[in-house]
């Protein structure tokens, strides 16, 4: 399947900081190329670029969904990591109730 184009991850907050938002969208299109993300068809980001406790590696939180998953209103979490600019891996995270 083709990656999630940036123009369809649905945002969950306002991004004033266009170069962050930029990143976090073609940190999801990047992630979606790759094979165990490929048959996901809808994305949301949840967390542009950021750190934290329990992950202090920078990355993008995001909602990922096949069309099944989002008809039982079900989504996948994935972390995408990246260095400066550019992906570097993913985590992708059990299934979960929608939010």
């Amino acid at each position: 399947m083709a990656p999630i184009a940036k123009q369809a991850i649905k945002l969950t907050q306002r991004l004033n900081r266009g170069p962050v938002r930029t990143l976090s969208l073609n940190l999801i299109e990047e992630a979606t190329k790759k094979p165990d993300l490929a048959h996901f068809t809808r994305a949301e980001l949840r967390s542009p670029s950021h750190t934290s406790k329990s992950d202090p590696r920078p990355h993008v939180t995001a909602s990922l969904a096949t069309e099944a998953q989002a008809a039982a209103g079900k989504v996948q979490v994935v972390h995408i990591y990246h260095d400066s600019n550019n992906y570097i891996g993913h985590q992708l995270y059990e299934e979960q109730d929608a939010k």
